[in-house]
């Protein structure tokens, strides 16, 4: 939209652990997220080869009205590897953006200033974007990084294995943890074959512990720690122990 009203601004402080490159600056719309990161569709940039610690889609910058009706900013993390440190803090969730404030992509990673300038005169503020014919959200950088043959060619671990980009990722996925916990329950029955206590015991730990992370999942609400391994351990202990009979004995010929 021509004579779009821009009122916040990023400003990059450093480029993090790649030295050498410009410093640019971007100008934010107040109607429009603005996605960061190292995917081609993020509204702005970042290079994949020179900023490898930023994630595809690493943070999220947005606006929203304030008590007042006035417009304001604040961003969000994206599940990013790294993490996205507003003031030296890890941001969780949502924070709210003042100017002056202080983001960092991951540790070390390049880090931006956000400034603010929604408290200019409206009438400097038409005059000023009268006068631009910017038609998008993000204003492009005057500058683009320059990369030398030598670092073109270069290719990065987490190129060559992407894996290793989303490192923190793999903690949230949701059958990681117990896929782990089932190839080590299934190498230590194939080691407990012969002894059939060892091996009943082994079992009734795996099905009990299972059980509960089923119900867990479908129940949704979280739950201490303690209360899922006592819940485990004391159904294993169940089933190797004399009470078992007496649950059979209910269940198969007083309750049928």
């Amino acid at each position: 939209m021509t004579g779009q009203l821009y009122k916040g601004y990023l400003r990059q402080l450093s480029t993090g652990s790649t030295p050498g490159l410009p410093l640019l600056e971007y100008t934010i719309s107040n109607n429009q997220e603005i996605v960061i990161g190292r995917d081609p569709n993020c509204h702005i940039v970042l290079d994949q080869r020179q900023y490898t610690i930023v994630s595809r889609r690493h943070l999220v910058i947005r606006s929203v009205l304030s008590q007042k009706n006035l417009p304001q900013w604040e961003i969000c993390d994206l599940d990013s590897a790294n993490g996205t440190y507003l003031n030296g803090q890890l941001v969780q969730s949502c924070q709210k953006l003042v100017s002056g404030d202080r983001i960092e992509l991951g540790q070390n990673g390049p880090q931006f200033i956000f400034e603010d300038h929604s408290n200019h005169s409206p009438s400097s503020s038409l005059s000023s974007s009268s006068k631009s014919n910017a038609s998008a959200a993000i204003s492009q950088p005057t500058k683009r990084p320059s990369v030398s043959g030598r670092s073109r060619d270069l290719v990065t671990l987490t190129q060559l294995f992407p894996i290793f980009s989303t490192g923190r990722d793999l903690t949230r996925k949701a059958f990681l943890i117990p896929g782990i916990l089932t190839v080590f329950f299934v190498v230590l029955m194939f080691a407990a074959v012969g002894e059939p206590i060892v091996f009943n015991l082994l079992i009734a730990v795996y099905l009990a512990g299972a059980a509960l992370f089923v119900v867990y999942q479908l129940c949704g609400k979280p739950k201490p720690w303690w209360v899922l391994l006592s819940c485990a351990i004391t159904t294993g202990l169940i089933l190797i122990s004399p009470l078992l009979s007496v649950f059979i004995t209910v269940f198969r010929e007083i309750l049928p």
